[in-house]
């Protein structure tokens, strides 16, 4: 089966690995992908540890592709053959330094003059304007520049880089095919190709976006917790009888209630200091206290069965070799050994998403070098294609006059659907009478929660006990005018409820109905009960953070809630996508987990053998903490890479003798060393660490910010932690170059400022419209407009509890 975006053509004229990943993941939703790799063979493809000759991340991040070598810089005939190329595709993509592509010949406007409908997608690392321009771009910078550094760690220790498993680059990839997805919708409508202005830093920033929104709400910068949430008690490692630790969690009340009896202290159950999450949260060393002195008493083995069997969020930390052996992985063929030109390599397959009638393509590893020229060639002379058939509709909103029936809650669901909403889409957002769980969720203003309010604007608020039959029936009355049916139940109760894609289809035949869970539809943990920190321990993420055999540390942002949330997105913009052109409906499954295992990609590729123990992408799960080099302010991470081991050398010189250390030029031992841990090894090396000491006694002479001048001037690339503080108070320029922030005013918290989609397209796609909505705001008008109910009937549904209205 081809996939939901067969018959798109995405050329892939990007670097490293931020543009792509992204094609390989339009890939794996059935997109054709070309690479036009440059002559000189991207430097991706040298960094260690090295598999078949090639880096290991340069063969994860160029999945699902086809591959052609040209020269593009002074080879008459390639650019030629590229420009052809360029007229058989609808998408390019590229994450070169800005400009570059002008340079050769290939920026957006020569390319549009060629091919006007093709959707041209440009990352930077920063931007493409404002003051961080400047400053080089690497995961691990923008780690710092992001405030995403400044969350992980121990509590009062420094902040810690996550190490080298590429996740903000992975976000950034993310993003830019979400981006492109929404403009192949535009160019339904509109026949126009266009382009998109995209970063990683913007994209980052929409990955922290939970605690952004505590941020902005409170003022105050978030503390390093370790392996606990902020917002939510208990959410931590607990060390076991054997020396192990185990993750639990417990936020709702039958979680607390579950893990009270799983625990056997249910005298606790109804103890006013620990009833409910705030009460916990005001109590958090005693509640921690009083579960460490249990669970201490037992070894791991019991608490895997114990916890499990009353149903509580748990989960052991996995390092991500233990991944292969894990059931639930084998049985989902989330890791499978693929066969390759690079010999065999183990890799994400089934991840992250299934389509049941568009079919899914698994995770492919790259061909060869230039493996496919012939094809590619034939492909060039072919006739250009004609321009597909649209809609004629003018510019609007991309998904205006869909509607789509919200039935999730937390952070994922939403916060797919607040971006449905902000294309154009009518969301309604179907709760039980309690509500989204996420509406008591961290600190609150005048009664709002910050988290939820960040993703609930562009939505109508129907509260219905979806639970009963009665309520049940009317969820199906809404779903019939309904285009997109999002669920985020436990595997199997939408078709107990009767809310099942069979159940629904039988009256909405093309229906769009994606279902998320955490764990997948099969395996042993597919009803596992879990929150963002298991998810976190289960996949091997964990390794990247903490001292090896330490206490565990977590990233402290949501990441996979939020990034299950942008793929979410993409696989039902896909589906809308392919629905206009096959006029057909859709079942889509994504977990959680399955999310979370194609993100570890890069860190699953070195278990297939490296050619050395080299390199800091196969080393990291085993490194100490990566805490960067301290100023006399802050930290700073650097590099010094350079096209030429001559140049790298002649760089750390001059670097050395800037900074106060041109006696140390003396000791060749000290010289190579440097050379070795800051072009290779990116400063996140082995040599770096060992360097730390030497370099730190001279940079606490230095304020951060003039250290990263310095060593721009030098040739390098650096950059200082900032904080929150430092990007929000008042908004950073860089922040309001790249559009980050949105106001509304809302009717319960007054002003308030959001974190906006990290894309800016040049036909606008997006807008944000209307704050969060009060539970069962909405309840009334909806029934009667969408589903046709009387005022009567209404109200003795509300009488017997089935419906609220606000």
């Amino acid at each position: 089966m081809p996939g939901p975006l067969a018959g798109i053509r995405v050329l892939d004229m990007g670097a490293f690995g931020v543009g792509p990943q992204a094609c390989g993941l339009l890939g794996t939703l059935g997109a054709e992908v070309i690479r036009i790799e440059p002559d000189y063979i991207d430097g991706l493809a040298r960094v260690p540890p090295l598999i078949g000759g090639t880096g290991s991340t340069y063969l994860g991040a160029h999945h699902n592709s086809k591959n052609i070598i040209l020269g593009l810089k002074d080879n008459d005939e390639s650019r030629d053959l590229a420009f052809k190329i360029i007229r058989q595709s609808d998408i390019l993509i590229e994450n070169r330094r800005t400009g570059a592509l002008d340079r050769l010949g290939f920026g957006y406007d020569a390319v549009s003059k060629v091919n006007p409908a093709i959707i041209y997608a440009s990352s930077a690392a920063y931007g493409h304007t404002g003051p961080f321009t400047k400053f080089g771009g690497a995961d691990h910078f923008i780690q710092a520049m992001s405030g995403f550094v400044s969350l992980n760690g121990k509590p009062g220790g420094p902040p810690e880089w996550c190490r080298y498993v590429a996740l903000v680059d992975g976000t950034g990839s993310i993003v830019i095919a979400q981006a492109c997805i929404v403009a192949l919708r535009q160019r339904q409508r509109t026949g126009r190709g266009q382009y998109i202005d995209l970063d990683e830093f913007s994209s980052c920033l929409f990955l922290e976006s939970t605690r952004l929104a505590d941020y902005l709400a409170t003022g105050r910068e978030p503390e390093r917790r370790g392996s606990e949430s902020a917002v939510i008690c208990p959410s931590r490692a607990y060390l076991t009888q054997d020396g192990r630790y185990v993750l639990v969690s417990a936020f709702t009340r039958a979680h607390w209630s579950d893990l009270c009896a799983a625990l056997e202290m249910t005298e606790l159950i109804d103890d006013e200091r620990f009833r409910t999450n705030d009460a916990r949260l005001s109590r958090r060393a005693e509640v921690n206290r009083i579960i460490q002195s249990k669970i201490g008493d037992k070894p791991l083995v019991w608490w895997l069965w114990q916890l499990e069997r009353h149903d509580v969020p748990f989960s052991p930390i996995l390092g991500v070799e233990e991944l292969m052996r894990d059931p639930h992985v084998r049985e989902n063929e989330l890791i499978k050994e693929r066969a390759s030109v690079y010999g065999p390599m183990k890799y994400s397959y089934n991840v992250p998403w299934a389509f049941e009638k568009a079919g899914s393509v698994p995770v492919e590893p790259p061909p060869a070098f230039d493996a496919d020229r012939d094809y590619i060639v034939s492909l060039a002379r072919a006739r250009p294609r004609e321009p597909a058939a649209t809609t004629g509709v003018g510019p609007c909103e991309p998904l205006q006059g869909l509607r789509v029936l919200d039935m999730t809650q937390g952070i994922a669901g939403p916060a797919c659907t607040a971006q449905l909403g902000t294309l154009g889409a009518e969301v309604i957002k179907v709760e039980k009478p309690g509500g989204d769980y996420a509406r008591s969720l961290g600190p609150a203003v005048n009664g709002e929660s910050a988290i939820f309010m960040q993703h609930n604007h562009d939505k109508k608020s129907v509260v219905v006990d979806y639970t009963t039959a009665e309520g049940a029936a009317v969820v199906r009355d809404l779903a019939k005018s309904c285009d997109v049916f999002i669920e985020d139940l436990r595997p199997g109760e939408a078709e107990v409820l009767k809310l099942g894609y069979r159940d629904l289809c039988r009256f909405k035949k093309d229906l769009i109905y994606c279902s998320l869970s955490l764990f997948g539809e099969r395996g042993p943990y597919r009803k596992r009960a879990a929150t963002e920190l298991e998810i976190q321990g289960m996949s091997g993420m964990m390794g990247w953070l903490g001292e090896p055999g330490g206490e565990p540390v977590r990233v402290g942002a949501d990441v996979y809630s939020s990034l299950t949330g942008l793929l979410t997105a993409i696989a039902v913009l896909a589906a809308i996508h392919n629905h206009r052109g096959r006029h057909t409906g859709e079942r889509i499954s994504i977990s959680s987990f399955g999310v979370a295992m194609y993100m570890i990609l890069h860190g699953i590729i070195p278990l297939s053998g490296t050619e050395n123990w080299a390199g800091y992408w196969v080393t990291g799960p085993y490194d100490r903490p990566q805490t960067g080099f301290q100023t006399a302010d802050k930290p700073i991470m650097f590099s010094m890479i350079a096209k030429s081991d001559k140049l790298a050398r002649s760089n750390f010189e001059n670097f050395c003798r800037r900074i106060g250390l041109e006696a140390m030029l003396n000791d060749k031992d000290f010289v190579d060393k440097g050379v070795r841990a800051f072009n290779s090894g990116q400063g996140l090396s082995r040599d770096a660490r060992e360097l730390r000491p030497v370099l730190e006694k001279v940079f606490k002479n230095w304020r951060a910010d003039d250290l990263v001048n310095l060593i721009t001037e030098c040739g390098g690339m650096a950059a200082p932690v900032l904080s929150f503080k430092d990007l929000f108070e008042p908004v950073h320029e860089q922040v309001t170059c790249n559009r980050m922030t949105v106001e509304q005013n809302h009717p319960r918290a007054g002003k308030v400022t959001l974190i906006s989609n990290p894309w800016r397209h040049g036909i606008p796609a997006f807008s944000f419209k209307r704050p969060s909505p009060g539970l069962g705001e909405h309840t009334r008008e909806v029934l009667a407009s969408l589903a046709g109910y009387p005022e009567t009937r209404i109200g003795n549904l509300e009488r017997a509890g089935v419906v609220k209205t606000g």
